[in-house]
């Protein structure tokens, strides 16, 4: 996940009580369904992809706001020479 996601640079605090949001609503989506609220707004069309790739954000916003992200490299190796 970038760094330049809409959730990095908020507080912790902040970031987990979303992330309880966030989660609160992917359960209501999967047991009802047709609706759900958030944050005191109503929505009426759940988009279950939609959620769960914002509960992912913040998860990856809150271990790098925690220090406990773990980050990866990767290095490719071409087998072709000019």
């Amino acid at each position: 996940m970038a760094q330049n996601s809409t959730f990095f640079g908020l507080p912790l605090a902040t970031l987990q009580s979303l992330q309880e949001k966030y989660i609160a609503c992917l359960e209501a989506i999967a047991v009802a369904g047709a609706s759900y609220s958030i944050a005191g707004r109503s929505f009426t069309r759940a988009n279950l992809t939609e959620v769960s790739n914002i509960v992912g954000q913040l998860q990856s916003a809150i271990e790098y706001a925690s220090g406990s992200r773990v980050k990866r490299t990767v290095t490719a190796f071409s087998t072709q020479r000019p």
